[in-house]
């Protein structure tokens, strides 16, 4: 606590609202040296579905969706429809960003088991469908 009284320090803390305000709460001395707080607003479906995009079109080596693209029929506003009518609000908010890593995730574990043996394509076996993103929001945790 006493680096955080001298200025010196920049101490961020980060988590979803109501947690972190408990914990910033719970003792007067903390609540007193945390004097900025940023509160975010969940993401929209649309952004979402944008944040998606961003992350399939900016994937690093290490990334286990490197090499994988999306297939024409996901566009951004057709990947926030799914979400909005495939996921709740409260699931939204409890996930917000993660959602999208759960969705491209499970959708790459969708189209590992859709792909048949006989598919020639390479460009196929790296190609995420939009079928496979609904199959991957019927495993998100309710």
């Amino acid at each position: 606590m006493s680096c955080m009284d001298n200025g010196k320090v920049l101490v961020i803390f980060a988590g979803y609202n109501e947690p972190m305000q408990r914990a910033i709460s719970s003792n007067e001395g903390f609540s007193r040296r945390v004097n900025k707080i940023f509160k975010f607003k969940d993401l929209s479906c649309e952004e979402l579905a944008n944040l998606l995009h961003i992350k399939m079109s900016n994937q690093a080596e290490d990334n286990l969706l490197y090499g994988f693209k999306l297939h024409s029929s996901c566009s951004e506003n057709v990947i926030a429809e799914l979400i909005k009518k495939e996921t709740t609000k409260v699931q939204r908010m409890k996930m917000n960003g993660s959602l999208v890593d759960i969705m491209l995730n499970n959708a790459k574990g969708n189209l590992d088991f859709r792909i048949t043996d006989d598919c020639v394509e390479s460009d196929e076996l790296l190609t995420i469908k939009l079928e496979d993103f609904e199959a991957a929001l019927r495993f998100l945790p309710k």
